[in-house]
């Protein structure tokens, strides 16, 4: 049968009404309407697409009703929907069987999607109702399916809509898979789901569900709930639910995947995460009987005791799980998150391979990441109180700070003066089997009062003695409490001294430093304790505080070198300082191969490559690979474009590689 090509609204009206089954309606470019088909009975499938599949037609509107074996392929349905109604809906499907939308974008506009109105598509009463390789924006509402047995949303992406990406209600055989769902722009007191299940008004339960391998993301938008069943009727279940693989990455609210009144309900393998704040984004189960929740990561998993025979196992809570946190590179990301950098290996969402996700997180790693991620903590003060340079920006106080007490870039600590951050917001910096402190400290006076320089209550502190030696105590996770004290710091000055103690679990090694030298030493064992009642404390909460400035507080995950310790201390100026710093982390063993070779450096930073690519791009030897030569001073010139410049002077120094392997993910 050959196809059919049609030019106008007329001539695709006249081939609608002619067709009977099998044939292929294309359209070319021109000015169309609406495509509608009502009450057309097909006795095989009619597929209606654009001429060129490249440059789709605009049909405006799609209406099909009490029809059967429909397939709308290669469309775009848009226009400058603003209906006075809210509750207006532009393209429908109702009373009809057998309907594929396969490439269509239905668009309600441009510009501000919180001024969108309507529904972009109402699928009502049907059967076998597939929407696959489309997309739905700048609607009040994106999809709204009511009432449909054996519908499939597919590989499809919903963004720029106010409210809703998706609301459904008395679904049977329901799979949503694939699909991507980012940019919702409510108004007021509305609050916005990407997924969401109702029962109000109904007489009809929800069965057959399964929601799998979607990516539900913040984006420019504002936090939103993520996969939302309520039985607000309080007697119609959600019966046979499977909720596997789907990564939902939203912040504000707490519903992540809220299920109630749910029977024989599976929750497997999706990551449920926010920011990391005071508000959990929750996994949570109410009414339910029978569910397994299963590999999951999620901020909070919640059962309530109306709930029962519901089996959990092989999750992780970020709320008491910091090493997990950790493990999330863009877990504070916020609207610029990229999706690899919120996956954990081996646990929760993983794209499945070949599909469009998979793809985009190929492309991200190709790049590589802005900052360092073993870097937790970077804090530094200013006139507007505590500022974390760290990508992780957890700068928030449990009250505000006494900006009186700021000095520079750092902050005066006295008895009944010092800050505290708030621990919900840093949870990064908890359960550390191997860390790095490093921190500006400068007493008042050769003479002024000693005592505890900052710490985390009950898990660690580091206290200046009367006697000009620093101690480090640690009761770790298993309430064991242990104390390092130097020999030879003899801080009985005024100048400015960097700080730097290593802990390393694996070696059972504290080492304190007092400007790059080795003070003291000491077994311990453990990791630091997790989240509990306090955060990190500058100065000392209960007990006696030195009297003096601190400064440049840095907290890494793992312990680093004693030579990194020295290159840190060795930069005299604070742009130097921040070179340095970045060095250890983002290029240093590409910036020393360069110099090495005489080349100048690179204008933008390389992450540290490993012990295999340093020994090939230095033409050392297998015997000589674990030997690396290093940058420990660089000076740089910024050149009037911003950009950087040569390389001045550079010293090497040689360690293990294992030890300047910094850049972890």
């Amino acid at each position: 049968m050959p196809d059919i090509i049609v030019k106008n609204q007329t001539e695709l009206n006249a081939a609608i009404a002619a067709a009977k089954g099998g044939e292929t309606i294309k359209l070319a470019a021109g000015v169309y309407t609406d495509l509608t088909v009502m009450t057309k009975t097909f006795t095989s499938m009619v597929t209606i697409e654009s001429l060129d599949s490249s440059n789709p037609v605009n049909i405006q509107k799609l209406v099909i009703g009490n029809s059967s074996n429909v397939t709308v392929k290669n469309m775009v349905a848009a226009t400058d929907y603003k209906p006075a109604d809210d509750w207006n809906r532009l393209n429908t499907i109702q009373g009809s069987a057998n309907i594929v939308l396969d490439g269509v974008r239905f668009s309600g506009g441009t510009g501000d999607p919180s001024l969108s109105k309507g529904a972009g598509l109402f699928v009502r009463n049907s059967t076998s109702v597939t929407m696959q390789n489309s997309s739905i924006d700048h609607f009040g509402l994106g999809l709204e399916a009511y009432n449909v047995d054996g519908m499939v949303v597919q590989n499809s992406s919903f963004h720029d809509n106010r409210r809703d990406h998706t609301n459904f209600t008395e679904m049977n055989n329901l799979v949503i898979d694939g699909n991507s769902f980012t940019n919702l722009f409510p108004v007021g007191t509305e609050h916005p789901d990407a997924i969401q299940f109702f029962t109000a008004g109904k007489v009809k339960g929800n069965t057959n569900i399964t929601i799998s391998n979607n990516v539900i993301m913040q984006g420019a938008g504002s936090g939103a709930q993520g996969i939302f069943m309520n039985d607000e009727a309080g007697n119609l279940p959600y019966v046979n639910v499977n909720i596997k693989n789907n990564l939902i990455y939203l912040n504000g609210y707490y519903h992540g995947i809220n299920v109630v009144n749910g029977v024989n309900v599976n929750i497997e393998s999706n990551s449920v995460i926010s920011q990391v704040d005071g508000t959990s984004f929750w996994i949570r189960l109410d009414k339910t009987n029978g569910a397994t929740i299963k590999n999951n990561v999620a901020d909070l998993i919640t059962v309530t005791s109306s709930s029962s025979n519901i089996v959990q196992t092989g999750n992780r809570t970020l709320t008491s799980d910091s090493a997990t946190i950790r493990k999330i590179y863009g877990l504070n990301d916020g609207a610029t998150a990229r999706l690899s950098d919120l996956i954990v290996p081996g646990v929760g969402y993983q794209p499945p391979v070949s599909s469009a996700a998979a793809a985009q997180v190929t492309t991200e790693l190709s790049t590589a990441k802005a900052a360092n991620p073993s870097l937790l903590l970077d804090l530094s003060f200013s006139n507007s109180g505590v500022v974390d340079l760290s990508h992780w920006n957890t700068g928030q106080t449990t009250k505000a700070v006494d900006v009186s007490a700021v000095v520079g870039s750092a902050f005066h600590v006295s008895t009944g003066t010092g800050v505290e951050l708030n621990r919900s917001y840093s949870r990064q910096i908890y359960a550390l089997s191997a860390f790095t402190l490093s921190f500006d400290l400068k007493r008042d006076s050769a003479t002024a009062t000693a005592g505890q320089i900052l710490g985390i209550f009950q898990s660690w502190s580091v206290s200046l003695q009367a006697n000009g030696e620093l101690s480090f105590t640690m009761r770790n996770a298993a309430g064991v409490s242990q104390t390092m004290v130097t020999s030879g710091a003899k801080l009985l000055d005024a100048a400015t001294h960097k700080i730097a103690l290593t802990y390393d679990s694996t070696r059972k090694t504290a080492i304190l430093y007092v400007d790059g030298m080795q003070r003291g030493t000491a077994t311990m064992t453990g990791t630091t304790r997790p989240a509990e009642s306090w955060g990190l404390y500058v100065g000392s909460p209960f007990s006696t505080a030195f009297s003096g400035t601190v400064g440049d507080i840095e907290i890494r995950d793992g312990a680093i070198s004693a030579a990194q310790v020295q290159a840190l201390v060795t930069a005299s100026s604070a742009s130097a300082a921040a070179t340095v710093k970045d060095s250890l982390v983002t290029g240093a063993a590409a910036q020393a191969a360069a110099l090495l070779a005489g080349a100048g450096a690179a204008s933008t930073a390389t992450p540290l490559a490993t012990v295999a690519t340093v020994g090939s791009t230095l033409s050392i030897g297998t015997a000589a690979s674990s030997q690396i030569a290093l940058v420990s001073k660089i000076g740089v010139d910024m050149m009037t474009a911003g950009a950087m410049g040569a390389i001045r002077s550079a010293a090497t120094l040689s360690a293990t590689a294992d030890q300047y392997n910094l850049y972890r993910a």
